[in-house]
């Protein structure tokens, strides 16, 4: 491995010999700092790292972890054609994926909140065990109903990856290599979008779809030794944390219907039926619920004192707001260039790399950069960059070509990169150290949020406009033609796949060659129904971009005040 890469994890000889919840017998030290401080209670691990060895052993641990978890959706989406094909059930095989995010997302907090009163390591590693058990059981799934559920376990243990590895990373090393390596968290998302359809399709042509749930093992099995070996805590000391009973369920039904209403909205149900109105009603009641059971818990699952720190509340709307951005960019190029220019989908493909990888780069610009300068002045210029290449987003249209499509994405990219650390850190490091996994939560919890809610909105945005632009196609033909073809070419859902499925098109130009001439009127219907999105993209990017302007503070100036926190903590826990 190259010498340089080792560097970013060789110990800082500039800082204390004895960190608050760190036995130094452990080290073979013999300072005068307490000897055996709750680690759990802090939220620190070991805030020395005992070598370089054992260093990367941790880093590469976690970064298994992050990358089952980030790369399972994209690897699985690759063999979903196929799984349907043998499993049956193309009504539910959204599910397939909804049911993965929404018990992600509700898992995200709360196992943030135990690792802050437990430990994390113990945490992380049962967040792979229940992953890897998902995984076994939804390869072995013999229907549809089954694969759903086996795939909501499996996001049940997803929801510990992304918190916890952000708490490890911010208690184990010292804050200013903390940075670059949630730039490395960060960049694994884009690393998982670019391996997972690649290992997805060899996997489900050369063996069996079976095998994108099976290859999780290996992988989670060597992060388990990983870990077990290269990260070591404290042990507790006889305090007994208080759960929150009632914050927690609470907690998970507001989060699970509000979910629910807007995955199935406008798909599933009509966003004015009955299940709908239910699914936010129900929303609302347990979210005021959950409001009145977090005033008075002791410690509550998810402090609702976390949102008066000015960064807190900026960096997790700007999570939030990225996030809708994001899923824009990564949802609706694809069907822009396949079904509304007719390109192929290795095009596809390329142009969605010519995103991800800039944002890769970007990810580790930012966590290069924000021990060197003030979380304003790294995430303002990130979301400037990406604000720019939404803007060159809406410029595009029935005539642009893949490299025009390819450069904007490109610079959206880097510039959504660029912000991750500098809006994570903020939050870490405005919390007290032993809230620091909750606290880590809200950064990934509000971006999944942000992208649920706004690919919904902006998937029901995209159908009606589709509708509209198709009636004004059929329109053009005669009476009984139309007739005819309305029952297809007047329903946005079978025209999207019928133009994104080369195979499905030739089949229905092979029944009905008369068609051919509608074909690049639906195309252009389909263009001008998606371009709207791009344009709710650059206000949302205008947003995120407004909204860093709240953000106050460096990692610099936070480390000081983490620092004395985590020490008061010590003396007050145990002197």
């Amino acid at each position: 491995m190259d010498d340089r890469y080792l560097l970013l994890f060789a110990r800082d000889d500039s800082r204390p010999e004895s960190t608050p919840g760190i036995s130094n017998r452990e080290f073979g030290e013999n300072n005068s700092a307490p000897s055996s401080i709750n680690s759990a209670e802090l939220g620190v691990t070991k805030k020395q790292v005992t070598s370089t060895r054992t260093s990367i052993f941790i880093v590469i641990g976690l970064m298994m972890g992050l990358l089952l978890g980030a790369m399972d959706q994209t690897i699985v989406a690759t063999a979903g054609p196929t799984i349907i094909g043998d499993l049956g059930g193309l009504s539910l095989y959204a599910w397939v994926f909804s049911a993965y995010i929404l018990t992600q997302t509700v898992a995200m907090p709360v196992f943030g909140k135990l690792s802050d009163l437990y430990g994390r390591k113990k945490f992380f590693l049962l967040g792979l065990g229940i992953f890897m058990a998902g995984s076994i059981l939804s390869g072995v799934s013999q229907n549809i109903d089954e694969l759903i559920i086996f795939r909501a376990i499996q996001g049940l243990g997803g929801g510990a990856f992304f918190p916890i590895a952000l708490g490890i990373a911010a208690t184990t090393f010292p804050p200013e290599q903390s940075g670059r390596i949630i730039g490395i968290f960060s960049a694994v998302f884009g690393i998982a979008s670019v391996l997972g359809p690649e290992v997805g399709s060899v996997l489900t042509q050369a063996i069996d779809w079976r095998w994108v749930f099976y290859i999780n093992l290996p992988f989670g099995i060597a992060s388990v030794f990983l870990l077990l070996f290269g990260l070591k805590e404290s042990r507790l000391t006889g305090i007994r944390p208080k759960m929150d009973w009632l914050g927690i369920p609470t907690l998970i039904a507001w989060i699970s219907f509000l979910n629910l209403g807007f995955l199935n909205g406008g798909s599933t149900y009509a966003w004015n039926s009955a299940p709908e109105i239910g699914f936010f009603s129900a929303a609302a009641i347990f979210f005021v619920a959950f409001i009145f059971v977090e005033r008075r818990a002791v410690e509550p699952v998810l402090p609702l004192s976390l949102f008066k720190s000015r960064n807190i509340s900026a960096a997790s709307g700007v999570s939030f707001l990225r996030g809708v951005m994001l899923l824009a960019v990564v949802s609706y190029i694809p069907l822009f260039v396949e079904a509304g220019l007719g390109l192929k989908i290795d095009d596809s493909r390329n142009i969605l790399d010519a995103f991800l990888l800039p944002m890769i780069v970007g990810s580790f610009i930012g966590g290069s950069l924000v021990n060197k300068t003030s979380y304003r002045k790294l995430c303002i210029p990130g979301l400037a960059v990406a604000t720019f290449g939404a803007y060159l987003m809406t410029l595009l249209s029935s005539s642009s070509g893949a490299l025009q499509i390819g450069e904007a994405v490109a610079i959206t990219g880097i510039g959504i990169g660029v912000s991750f650390a500098p809006t994570f850190i903020a939050i870490q490091y405005s919390v007290d150290p032993k809230q620091i996994g909750v606290a880590s939560s809200l950064g990934q919890f509000m971006g999944n949020l942000g992208g649920t809610i706004g690919l919904a909105i902006l998937g029901s945005v995209q159908v009606n406009a589709l509708s509209s632009k198709l009636s004004g196609v059929l329109s053009n033909l005669p009476p009984q033609a139309q007739a005819q073809a309305s029952p297809v070419l007047g329903n946005p859902n079978i025209v999207g796949q019928i133009l994104s499925s080369p195979s499905a098109l030739a089949q229905l130009l092979a029944q009905n060659p008369g068609v051919a001439q509608l074909i690049p009127l639906l195309r252009d219907a389909f263009i001008q129904s998606i371009s709207p999105l791009f344009t709710f993209g650059l206000l949302f990017a205008v947003l995120s971009l407004i909204t860093c302007f709240a953000m106050t503070g460096s990692l610099k100036n936070s480390r000081k005040t983490y620092e004395l926190a985590a020490n008061e903590n010590a003396v007050a826990g145990h002197v």
